[in-house]
């Protein structure tokens, strides 16, 4: 089940056109109350060349909750320093509307694409999160 998902993101962002600008200034959000704030987490953006085209990926904070396509653009992120396992200590989910877990602590990549069930994503005592796409 956790498989089918998986690629059901991956496709999903496929059709959602692969590389997403980053958005600068992202902030993380309060799920509980909808407010953003900067006190739980940062995001930087940085600019990266790909056959002469640029585009904006962002950093997001290890520990901090952002709204999917808002706070944190669609794309895929990896864990700062390209670790071989999600380290000891980091969570991470992807939460539905009600704040139930849609996808949680499956390795060192997230996908974040425009799918109902993906509204939040939630991260604590990880290493950075670098947007790769």
């Amino acid at each position: 089940m956790v498989a089918v998902r998986m690629r059901e993101i991956v496709v999903g962002l496929v059709v959602v056109g692969g590389v997403m600008a980053g958005l600068a200034g992202c902030a993380p959000v309060d799920s509980s109350t909808g407010d953003t704030g900067s006190d739980s987490g940062d995001t930087t953006t940085e600019e990266s060349a790909d056959d002469g085209a640029s585009a904006d990926f962002v950093t997001v904070s290890g520990t901090g909750t952002y709204a999917i396509g808002v706070d944190i653009p669609l794309g895929g992120f990896q864990l700062q320093g390209e670790p071989d396992a999600q380290p000891e200590g980091c969570t991470w989910a992807i939460l539905d509307a009600d704040g139930g877990v849609t996808f949680e602590n499956q390795g060192q990549y997230v996908f974040l694409t425009d799918i109902p069930e993906a509204v939040t994503f939630e991260t604590a005592g990880c290493p950075d999160w670098e947007q790769f796409e």
